[in-house]
């Protein structure tokens, strides 16, 4: 049987940060990214740290971070999954490529390290009212995480 407790517990704990603070300003709220690049590497340090309220904050659409706009409506669980297959890997940013059809929007080529695992992955980035934010990123590009890699070396 499958015990998927540590998931919902860890969305719930996610939704419970977002929902605390009330109406006061909070000092916790990292600054908006200044640009695209600035939004992944924030966004993979709060990876790092398991900072799942500070991912919700970094990851969004062109509306605003995820955490303030509570969208889309499974972006708690999307949270906690980005951080199952990000957590204990080491990244660097390859390119950052502006979305010529698209004005706000860029495309970074990231290589994310696990284990003996190297994939590219694609992340978008959107700007926003609130500065630049994740957007998009194909975890399907890095495999299942625990597993070992598809291609020995990749």
């Amino acid at each position: 049987m499958i015990q998927r407790f540590p998931l919902r517990a860890a969305a719930a704990a996610v939704l419970l940060i977002s929902a605390c603070g009330g109406n006061k300003p909070s000092a916790a709220m990292p600054e908006p990214a200044p640009s695209a690049e600035k939004a992944v590497q924030e966004f993979m340090q709060a990876v790092a740290d398991s900072n799942l309220a500070k991912m919700a904050q970094l990851w969004g659409s062109a509306k605003g971070p995820a955490a303030q706009t509570h969208e889309p409506a499974n972006y708690a669980q999307r949270i906690v999954v980005m951080q199952v297959y990000l957590r204990n890997a080491t990244y660097r940013i390859l390119s950052n490529d502006i979305d010529p059809s698209q004005a706000g929007r860029h495309t970074l080529q990231v290589e994310i390290r696990r284990d003996a695992c190297q994939k590219v992955v694609p992340f978008g980035v959107v700007q926003s009212p609130a500065g630049w934010l994740v957007n998009q990123l194909d975890l399907s590009a890095l495999g299942s995480p625990g597993r070992p890699c598809d291609t020995p070396g990749q």
